[in-house]
C-alpha cells in the first residue's frame, strides 16, 4: 500500500482503532513498570548485600532510557512506528525474564542487566505519544497526546496489584516473592507488544497527516536536525519539556526526606505521593483538550507558573495540607509543560525526520531528569531542607516563563521602544 492509498483509506474508525490499541499497549506497559520498580531497590538492597548499592539497577533504567529513544526513533524512520514499538516491547519482555531469573538465583549482576534492558524499552512506551498523534489532524493532537498521557493512570492502578498478585503464585513455585513483578513485567510487555503487532495497522506512519510540512523538506533536512531546532515551536516545546522534566524532578526525589525529617507518618508521605502521580497524569485528557482549544503556548505557561508556585510551597515548612497542595500542583505543572510541549513536537516537523528528533528530545530528557535527581540532594543537604531546593525550581521554571512570554510578544513589548 502507497503512502496516498494508505491516507485515502485512513477512517476515523481505523485511527480510533491504532489510538485504542497504543492506549491500552501503554496502559499496560506502566501496571508492568511500576510493578517491579515497586520491588526494585527491595531486590538490588537483597542481591548485593549492601544498601549502599540498592539504587544502582534504578540508575542503569535511567541510563538505558536516555540511551533507548535514539535506536527507537531510528527504527520509527526506517521501519516504520509499529515495527519499532514493537522491537523496543521486546527488548524489555526480555530484559523482564532476565531480572525475573536474577532474583531467583540471586545474581546482582544479571538484575543490572536486566534494569538496564527495560530502561532502554520505555523510550517505546514514551514515544507511542507521537506515533498516535501524528495520524490526527493538528487541531486534534493536544487530545490525543493528553489521552496517551493518561493511560499511565492505569500503570498507578495496575502496578500495585501485580505485586500482591504475582507474590503468591511465585511462592506456591519455590521461586523469591519478589520474581513475580518480574515476570508479570515480562508477561505485560509480551502482551503490548502482540496488542500493537495486531492491532496498528496501518503503519502510523503511512497514514500521518500532513501538517504542511513536506517530505521533500525532510529530505533536505534529514542531516540538518539543527535547521529544526532554530524553528522557535520546536525551540519552546523542547524547552518545556526540560524544564518540566527539571523542576518537577527537583522537588519530588527530596519531598518524602523532607517530609521524614518533618516526623510526617510514612501514610502522610504515602498520601503525598499519591497526590503527586495525580496532578502528574490523572488530568491529561483535560490538558490535552485545552491544548486543542486554546493552544499550547498558554497551556505550557500555565505549566510553568504552577511548577514556580509548587516550588514555592515545597519550600515552606507550612503543614501537611501546603505539602499535599504542592505535590498535586507539581505534578500538574509538569503535565501542562509535558502535554503542551509534546503538542508542539508533533507538528511542524516532516515526516521523515520527525521520530528521529523526537528522539533525540526524548534522549536528553532523560538525562535532564537524572542530573535534576542527582543535584536535588546535594540542595537539599546545603540549603538545610527545601530553601535551596524551592529557589531551584523557582528559577528553572521562571526560564520558561521568559521563553514563552518572549515568543508571544509578552516579554518584547515591555523591554523594546
Amino acid at each position: 500500500m502507497t503512502n496516498s492509498e494508505a491516507k485515502s483509506v485512513a477512517s476515523s474508525t481505523v485511527r480510533n482503532r491504532i489510538l485504542g490499541a497504543l492506549f491500552i499497549a501503554r496502559g499496560v506497559i506502566a501496571a508492568g513498570y511500576l510493578a517491579s520498580f515497586t520491588v526494585l531497590t527491595i531486590v538490588g538492597a537483597s542481591l548485593s548485600g549492601n544498601a549502599a548499592l540498592a539504587g544502582i539497577p534504578a540508575a542503569l533504567v535511567m541510563v538505558g532510557r536516555a540511551i533507548g529513544p535514539v535506536p527507537t526513533a531510528r527504527l520509527m524512520d526506517s521501519r516504520g512506528r509499529r515495527s519499532a514499538f514493537v522491537a523496543g516491547y521486546t527488548v524489555g519482555a526480555l530484559g523482564g525474564l532476565i531480572a525475573g531469573v536474577a532474583v531467583a538465583t540471586e545474581s546482582y549482576a544479571l538484575l543490572l542487566l536486566g534494569a538496564f534492558l527495560l530502561g532502554v524499552a520505555r523510550a517505546s512506551g514514551d514515544m507511542a505519544r507521537y506515533a498516535a498523534a501524528e495520524i490526527f489532524p493538528v487541531e486534534q493532537r493536544g487530545r490525543v497526546i493528553g489521552l496517551m498521557v493518561f493511560a499511565a493512570t492505569v500503570g498507578a492502578i495496575g502496578g500495585p496489584i501485580l505485586v500482591l498478585a504475582t507474590a503468591g503464585p511465585a511462592v506456591a513455585l519455590g521461586l523469591p516473592e519478589f520474581s513475580g513483578p518480574w515476570f508479570a513485567t515480562s508477561g505485560m510487555l509480551v502482551l503490548a507488544s502482540v496488542i500493537t503487532w495486531i492491532f496498528v495497522r496501518p503503519d502510523p506512519r503511512e497514514i500521518s497527516v500532513s501538517d504542511g510540512v513536506s517530505d521533500e523538506q525532510g529530505g533536505l533536512m534529514t542531516h540538518r536536525i539543527s535547521k529544526l531546532l532554530a524553528q522557535r515551536s520546536i525551540q519552546i516545546g523542547v524547552l518545556a519539556l526540560l524544564v518540566g522534566q527539571a523542576a518537577m524532578t527537583l522537588t519530588m526525589v527530596v519531598i518524602p526526606l523532607h517530609m521524614h525529617e518533618g516526623l510526617h507518618s510514612t501514610g502522610a508521605i504515602s498520601i503525598a505521593m499519591t497526590c503527586h502521580v495525580a496532578g502528574m497524569f490523572a488530568l491529561s485528557p483535560l490538558t490535552g483538550r485545552m491544548v486543542d482549544g486554546f493552544g499550547a503556548y498558554p497551556v505550557v505557561l500555565m505549566g510553568a507558573i504552577m511548577l514556580i508556585l509548587a516550588s514555592i510551597l515545597a519550600s515552606l515548612d507550612s503543614g501537611l495540607g501546603a505539602v499535599l497542595l504542592g505535590m498535586f500542583v507539581l505534578g500538574y505543572g509538569w503535565n501542562a509543560c509535558y502535554v503542551g510541549g509534546s503538542s508542539l513536537l508533533a507538528t511542524g516537523m516532516p515526516i521523515g525526520i520527525r521520530a528521529r528528533l523526537q528522539g533525540r528530545i526524548e534522549s536528553v530528557t532523560a538525562v535532564v531528569g537524572a542530573l535534576s535527581s542527582a543535584v536535588s540532594g546535594p540542595l537539599f543537604v546545603g540549603g538545610a531542607g527545601m530553601g535551596w531546593v524551592g529557589v531551584s525550581g523557582v528559577g528553572v521554571a521562571a526560564i520558561l516563563v521568559v521563553a514563552v512570554g518572549w515568543k508571544r510578544g509578552l516579554v518584547r513589548s515591555t523591554v523594546e521602544p
